[in-house]
């Protein structure tokens, strides 16, 4: 699907990501190139090492890539300063990682609010705590609101990642592994809440993930190896997966 200036909201051309370490260059991506759309939910697939957190990383601005091009809605977002690349990381990107714990510390509502803790959010409306608490509800939490994450389950504690990617209103979301540690109940439920979630919040979310059965429900699957794109692959019915 192409944005309505019939633009891709994320390209990636010819991307390469080399790392020079004590025994010498390392490729983790040569060549790759790869465009993403608004309310598309795109599944990075390979093997370990094949280069889909390198990836991830690059597409959401935490690295820059050796050579190619990142072009973020008309940016080249590669070329920015850090200052500049900060603010599109906040004003553009949510991130979950496979070990998103939250903060011991602090409760669900609490974690969800806690990118606000570090910046203030431009052009919003509204009470962001009632947001935090609606958002929380809509993820089967409405119990936990005030519950530690010592109390919560695994699953629990992968939807509050979720709860906190959402309440910045990101474009994108990117997720490295988020079911890898689940069972296959809440493994069902993530990944259908993206799917959910990239068609009503108009927003595009890539995860990687080594299972099939999870990248079968997205719209697209790319397939990674050894740092090289073989194949992308668009599931003509994803909801259909069993």
């Amino acid at each position: 699907m192409d944005n309505s200036n019939g633009t891709a909201f994320l390209e990636l051309k010819n991307v390469n990501k080399t790392f020079n370490l004590s025994y010498g260059e390392v490729t983790a991506l040569e060549h790759v190139s790869l465009t993403i759309n608004k309310r598309e939910l795109v599944a990075l697939v390979g093997p370990s090492g094949s280069g889909k957190t390198t990836l991830l990383n690059i597409i959401g601005s935490l690295d820059r890539p050796s050579k190619g091009e990142v072009i973020l809605e008309g940016t080249r977002i590669d070329t920015l300063s850090e200052e500049e690349l900060v603010h599109f990381r906040r004003e553009k990107f949510s991130f979950i990682f496979q070990d998103a714990k939250p903060l011991r510390m602090l409760n669900v509502l609490e974690n969800t609010l806690l990118p606000f803790n570090f910046f203030k959010p431009k052009n919003r409306n509204g009470n962001i705590r009632n947001e935090g608490i609606e958002i929380i509800k809509s993820l089967g939490l409405g119990h936990r609101l005030y519950h530690m994450p010592s109390q919560l389950s695994g699953g629990e504690i992968q939807r509050v990642a979720i709860a906190r990617a959402l309440i910045t209103h990101p474009a994108m979301i990117l997720a490295d592994e988020p079911t890898a540690n689940l069972d296959r109940d809440n493994r069902l439920f993530v990944i259908e809440t993206f799917r959910k979630l990239s068609k009503e919040k108009d927003i595009a979310i890539v995860l990687s993930t080594h299972d099939l059965e999870i990248a079968n429900r997205a719209d697209r699957i790319v397939h990674l190896k050894d740092g090289v794109f073989l194949k992308d692959e668009a599931i003509a019915c994803p909801p259909c997966k069993v």
